[in-house]
């Protein structure tokens, strides 16, 4: 995932942020204890978010201590002491989707940085295989979604909820994973913002895919020979991102998902929109940064 699924600070309570920011600091620390401290880079705010959906189905209510971040001691941080079948869950998660990363880098990318990338396979490949020792389910559906997203992208298919499905159904079945109740709301919550977060991750690519020759649904669809969309397709992009992100929002709310709801709520109904304009407007992933 891409860090787009995140928050929007300012339309949440202070207690609120400081449950998120601990979940944050906390997956950050558990990432580095499963599998080494360079495994801290990879931590997105995507990855919060999903350990947000994982604690809500367990209905958890995270606990936090107080602590210091070891890179910025000066730093205070809030540490969560419950819910590790969660964490364990979403680091495995996190470790396998930069393993494929960094393989469809290989496969997309120019030859300089492919040499980059796979300086990096074998770090990423020791990750997978201790991630799929204790989650093979997880590791079989990702790797499905892998082999059916190349197979569609070979097709070159126009077609957004052809191009977009293998990534957002992927999501769906991850998510799934252990649900007590309401598996098919819970699956439909994140097969949404699975195609969300793939159809953002186009749009923001658009440039760079249209320079490199790389594959993009909407270069296909709009027959672009550059980066400059015109009004109306503009406008196209941000409706399919709008509806598929009320499409998120009416399963979020069939999920009855209680624990952390306001967090998640924010995160769909503000932080996405926020990402998807700030996008739109150009602006770097550093610069969409909390």
């Amino acid at each position: 995932m891409f860090g787009y699924v995140r928050v929007e600070k300012m339309d949440l309570r202070v207690r609120e942020w400081e449950t998120y920011r601990g979940l944050y600091c906390s997956l950050c620390r558990v990432l580095s204890r499963r599998y080494g401290l360079p495994a801290r880079l990879i931590l997105s705010y995507d990855m919060t978010f999903l350990l947000a959906v994982r604690l809500a189905q367990s209905e958890t209510v995270p606990s936090f201590y107080p602590g210091r971040c070891p890179f910025n001691p000066a730093k205070r941080c809030s540490y969560c002491d419950n819910g590790s079948d969660a964490f364990d869950f979403v680091c495995a998660a996190a470790v396998l989707m930069f393993y494929y990363k960094v393989c469809d880098n290989i496969a997309d990318s120019p030859l300089w940085k492919k040499l980059l990338f796979y300086l990096l396979l074998p770090v990423a490949a020791l990750w997978r295989k201790k991630a799929m020792r204790q989650f093979p389910q997880m590791e079989a559906i990702l790797a499905d979604a892998m082999q059916k997203q190349a197979q569609t992208e070979q097709e070159n298919t126009d077609s957004i909820d052809k191009a977009a499905h293998a990534s957002a159904d992927a999501l769906g079945r991850l998510m799934r994973i252990g649900a007590k109740e309401n598996s098919d709301a819970v699956y439909r919550f994140g097969y949404h913002i699975g195609r969300w977060v793939y159809l953002m991750d186009a749009a923001d690519d658009l440039k760079q895919d249209i320079k490199t020759g790389s594959y993009n649904v909407f270069v296909k669809k709009f027959g672009l020979q550059s980066p400059d969309l015109t009004p109306a397709q503009q406008d196209e992009i941000r409706a399919t991102l709008e509806m598929t992100g009320a499409a998120a929002m009416q399963a979020l709310e069939d999920s009855h998902l209680t624990v952390l709801y306001p967090i998640l709520e924010n995160i769909v109904l503000d932080g996405m929109h926020m990402s998807m304009e700030q996008m739109m407007k150009g602006k770097t992933s550093d610069e969409r940064s909390l």
